[in-house]
């Protein structure tokens, strides 16, 4: 799963995910607010939103994070 460093949510802090299929299950949810740390806003500096399966490479304003949410695998 590749993620921007600059998308940014809240969840529980030290969220572990079994399996990365779970951390995947977790993002479709949309449950929680994502923000762009680029812009500070839920949109990134292109104006479109600022989510998991938006903040993706092909996107401009995309920068490969370096880390990665954890799981337990």
């Amino acid at each position: 799963m590749k993620l921007c460093r600059y998308l940014r949510w809240k969840t529980y802090y030290g969220a572990h995910f079994p399996t990365e299929a779970d951390l995947q299950a977790y993002f479709e949810l949309n449950d929680c607010q994502y923000q762009c740390n680029r812009t500070l806003q839920p949109w990134g500096p292109d104006d479109a939103p600022s989510v998991p399966e938006d903040c993706q490479p092909g996107r401009g304003c995309f920068v490969l994070s370096k880390k990665s949410p954890r799981t337990t695998t």
